[in-house]
């Protein structure tokens, strides 16, 4: 689970320039932040590890459920799954509810049917 903290820290230490945006992302477009952000922070501190493919859907308004792949350097790409919230106006746009790794992780349903 160490890119999932990786993923966690990220996610609660850089606050984000899309914080302005209250209204909710489409599933879509909270893929594209939750990757920009992890990855920017793990290039700021000259970290290796990297995220990509997001494949996110929106359960209710500013809740979202994604499966994408974690590169690290050592390990190559994992499949992750993730739960979390669109939480604008708190230290971070993204608060991650819940994370793990997957078997499979070209959508949600993937992820969530490669999971023991």
């Amino acid at each position: 689970m160490r890119s999932s903290t990786f993923i966690l820290a990220a996610l609660f230490a850089v606050p984000t320039v899309h914080a302005a945006h209250t209204k909710p992302p489409s599933a879509a477009e909270f893929g594209k932040i939750f990757t920009a952000t992890a990855n920017a922070y793990a290039s700021a501190h000259h970290d290796g590890r990297r995220v990509s493919r997001p494949h996110c859907v929106q359960a209710a308004p500013g809740q979202y459920m994604c499966a994408y792949l974690a590169f690290t350097p050592a390990n190559g790409p994992q499949c992750h799954l993730m739960q979390a919230r669109w939480t604008p106006t708190a230290a971070s746009t993204i608060t991650v509810t819940l994370s793990g790794r997957t078997q499979r992780c070209g959508s949600v349903r993937e992820a969530i049917r490669s999971l023991p």
